[in-house]
């Protein structure tokens, strides 16, 4: 693809699967902090009650107002010269990354982002090494994130391993067409 060519703005949105794995991944907190409120009502039962409220009740009810802010909040945009995000409820965090500096585009999920059909796309740069993404698109579909990452590739001017086969297979022609001229033309000369 050529460098000059001016690319359209892409803006999209994390699945609205976020809301439901941000409450899955927050299982981690409420399944043991349940069972130690069940295990204070062995002992004290107002106890119990007043630690479900503090402990369950409060936190479920910040969850139930931040995760669909969080969701609200959130922008993503390929742009015509740099990646771009936005998200954030109180503190708000705003990334670009101009596609000059971009090294790498790689696509994440782990095991729950895997069963519920969610993907990240990472965006490396030198000066973040290889360790850390400078920006991430996070909780996209599998099928918007290989969409996502295949037009930033396109954008950055990283190839696919099959347009890299492709482009590798017309210099090895190019070089076989040179090296036949050239001994033909030794050929020539020894004649």
């Amino acid at each position: 693809m050529s460098p000059d060519i001016r690319h359209e703005p892409v803006e999209f949105k994390p699945s609205p699967k976020l809301t439901k794995i941000y409450w899955a991944y927050s299982l981690w907190y409420f399944i043991p902090t349940a069972a130690c409120c069940a295990l204070i009502a062995l002992a004290n039962v107002w106890a119990s009650i007043a630690s479900f409220i503090l402990l369950i009740v409060a936190p479920a009810a910040f969850l139930a107002y931040w995760i669909p802010k969080f969701y609200e909040s959130i922008v993503f945009r390929l742009e015509k010269d740099h990646a771009y995000a936005r998200f954030g409820v109180w503190w708000v965090k705003e990334k670009r990354v101009p596609y000059n500096l971009v090294s790498e585009v790689r696509l994440r999920h782990g095991p729950l982002q895997r069963a519920w059909g969610l993907a990240c796309v990472d965006v490396f740069t030198p000066a973040t090494g290889t360790m850390k993404p400078e920006l991430t698109f996070f909780q996209l579909s599998v099928d918007d994130a290989e969409r996502i990452a295949s037009e930033l590739r396109a954008r950055v001017g990283i190839l696919s391993s099959k347009e890299r086969r492709v482009i590798e297979e017309e210099i090895l022609k190019e070089l076989k067409a040179v090296r036949k001229l050239l001994e033909e033309s030794l050929r020539g000369k020894h004649e």
